[in-house]
């Protein structure tokens, strides 16, 4: 009896391209260090009612960079995975640091602002309506400023408890931007034929189906559950996955279809809804 047919053995190809360009490295890399920069000056500075001229300087070189980055990217041709044919190459998951150091920095925000309130009312020097009128004044403020451009609601009156609402995005985009880098999962290889390779430390070995017993993708990663007498457990990563070869981004839910589909020709029953990052396999 032949054996079980590969997924990808019928015919594979690499994604097309989709006419546009990807930002080169080093444009990224300065697009977030200018962005950084401004930031950081405008935390440093932010007891001052206005941007000084060393804020608007940078802001205005963040936005002229990016703009130009959109507009003349330098690096290689952006491709798109569309189809699980086109799954082919080694892929990895990465962590996107600036966001992760931007949520951080909001996060450090805002722990500053709720220690400063709660100090306050430890101390005698504000009580809990004095804090909530001074959070209403400010946010009332800087919308009036936000829509008037020229009103000044002399924030800098205000004692800023209002900056512990940062603490919200600050741990969400930590959450977010920290998943993936906690639970990387293992980088693996897709060959021509549809097989898969997973790297270990010193190789990449192949990925033998049928020594597990259960897969699960819960859309960070998928875990594969070895039998009794087999391997040890694997763990693919599955947010934030990226290709070496061309940068292109796999999304969770076409990962969980090319496993689907590999894992059914090799005789696992998978339950998984249409469109869905999640599945569960176990073998026959």
């Amino acid at each position: 009896m032949s054996s079980p047919e590969p997924a990808g053995s019928r015919s594979r190809r690499a994604p097309e391209h989709t006419g546009e360009r990807m930002p080169a490295g080093w444009q990224r890399a300065v697009r977030w260090v200018l962005w950084l920069t401004f930031l950081g000056l405008a935390i440093w500075q932010s007891q001052n009612v206005g941007f000084s001229g060393v804020e608007w300087a940078a802001l205005v070189a963040a936005l002229a960079f990016s703009v130009w980055c959109m507009a003349r990217p330098l690096g290689g041709p952006k491709v798109e995975f569309t189809e699980t044919s086109h799954l082919l190459g080694t892929f990895e998951s990465r962590t996107s640091w600036a966001m992760l150091l931007i949520g951080v920095l909001l996060t450090v925000g805002g722990v500053a602002g709720a220690g400063a309130a709660s100090y306050d009312m430890a101390t005698g020097r504000a009580s809990p309506v004095d804090v909530l009128r001074d959070i209403a004044i400010f946010i009332e403020g800087w919308i009036a400023e936000m829509i008037l451009g020229f009103y000044d609601a002399e924030l800098e009156n205000t004692h800023a408890y209002a900056l512990f609402l940062l603490i919200i995005p600050g741990l969400l985009m930590v959450a977010v931007n920290l998943s993936p880098l906690l639970k990387r999962g293992s980088a693996f290889r897709v060959e021509d034929d549809g097989s898969v390779l997973v790297r270990s430390r010193a190789s990449w070995d192949a990925l033998l189906e049928y020594q597990y017993s259960t897969v699960v993708a819960d859309g960070r990663t998928i875990a594969f559950t070895p039998t009794a007498d087999g391997p040890a457990a694997v763990e693919l990563p599955q947010a934030r996955v990226f290709c070496t070869e061309n940068g292109a981004r796999l999304k969770p839910t076409l990962s969980a279809a090319f496993f689907t589909e590999l894992l059914t020709n090799r005789g696992f029953d998978v339950d998984r809804a249409d469109g869905s990052s999640h599945f569960t396999a176990r073998r026959k």
